[in-house]
């Protein structure tokens, strides 16, 4: 997966990581400003073999794992919202609803502890792969 993003800090060390910015793309793909929504910037710090400055436009490669943790995150708890509501066709429909939320509940709880512990381990690496 690749995005743009702008150099804003070079590494102090030569061979580190060099901090960027990203502007997240909305899901409409217009510009937030005219429906009163803000786009969110991400800072990360990636690798990089080419040689940048502050300002340049950068394109930025994340491993694959993005998209695993995309799914896990979006998935698990629609997976587990269906089972605990289809599973249990004997009980009457607030018990199999209250399932659905009960499952519904533990995929967020899921996701969100998978989300702390890959923050944790590794994280998700980036790379500087051209300028722009």
């Amino acid at each position: 997966m690749t995005q743009t993003a702008t150099v804003t800090a070079l590494p102090a060390v030569p061979g580190g990581q060099v901090e960027l910015t990203i502007v997240r793309q909305t899901a409409c793909g217009h510009s937030c400003d005219r429906c009163a929504g803000k786009a969110r910037e991400l800072v990360i710090r990636a690798g990089s073999d080419i040689p940048v400055a502050l300002g340049d436009q950068v394109e930025v490669y994340s491993d694959n794992r993005v998209l695993g943790a995309a799914a896990l995150v979006y998935g698990l708890p629609v997976v587990l919202f269906l089972l605990g509501y289809l599973l249990p066709s004997s009980l009457p429909e607030p018990g199999r609803c209250l399932c659905g939320g009960l499952g519904f509940a533990l995929g967020l709880a899921g996701a969100i502890a998978c989300d702390r512990l890959v923050k944790k381990r590794s994280g998700i690496s980036y790379r500087i792969v051209r300028k722009l």
